[in-house]
């Protein structure tokens, strides 16, 4: 993880990232989407070509939202990027993410933008006495979307992560093909969660909100002339 950590919050429901808004957490380090004291996602980590982005800055829009501002490769003081990524996040009524990757260059680019995910459905009680999670660990790809789910006896937990615009789905996350024309971007919104309780219920699809924060005026972006323009990714916590 880079050093220092950036959080946002509403209510029950927080994230806490690493300065470019990767998530990677261990069983003892608090970062994380929580809700209601339980990690929803212990993992989250962003990607273009295999290569983790750096960041430039972050800009603390509100309490609830943040934007990260980051480049593609690896650099601690500069980094001369023909590529450069916007990564935008808001937690209420859900956890959502928008991204924006720009293409500064004169020729079109093609990309593969990965994002890993992972949920261990860690409480906090368990991160601060490093307890091991007795239970059961499942991940499913079908209709179109990734779950990730906790069982134990009668008691569930689940992270639904989906997209609105064609995406590869495995175990470990979600993958798009993107190209980029000359001075272009493509944009994907909004990644959401909404963590809720269950015990001994299965996951309820159709009453799981996968939509943006209402009233939000920026995730309401408009795009530039000669720019690509694409919606994607959903991910709902069932808890």
């Amino acid at each position: 993880m880079n050093t220092g950590v950036v959080k946002i919050l509403d209510g029950n429901t927080f994230v806490v990232s690493d300065a470019a808004g990767d998530i990677e957490a261990s069983p003892t380090d608090p970062t994380g989407l929580f809700s209601f004291d339980t990690r929803f996602l212990s993992q989250w980590v962003l990607s273009i070509d295999g290569q983790r982005l750096t960041p430039l800055s972050t800009d603390d829009l509100n309490y609830f939202e943040t934007r990260f501002f980051l480049v593609a490769g690896s650099g601690t003081v500069y980094v001369d990027s023909k590529l450069s990524v916007i990564r935008q996040r808001a937690v209420g009524d859900g956890f959502h993410e928008e991204l924006t990757i720009l293409n500064h260059d004169e020729a079109p680019v093609r990309l593969a933008v990965r994002i890993d995910a992972a949920c261990d459905f860690a409480d906090l009680f368990e991160i601060k006495d490093a307890l091991e999670k007795q239970g059961n660990y499942t991940a499913d790809t079908d209709a179109g979307e990734l779950v990730l789910r906790y069982d134990r006896e009668t008691f569930s937990r689940a992270t639904r992560i989906s997209c609105s615009v064609p995406a590869r789905f495995d175990e470990k996350g979600v993958s798009f093909d993107v190209q980029i024309e000359p001075h272009g971007e493509w944009i994907q919104a909004s990644t959401s969660s909404q963590p809720s309780s269950r015990l001994g219920a299965p996951i309820d699809r159709a009453n799981t909100p996968a939509t943006v924060r209402p009233g939000n005026p920026a995730w309401r972006r408009t795009s530039s002339a000669g720019s690509t323009r694409h919606h994607a990714s959903s991910a709902t916590g069932t808890r």
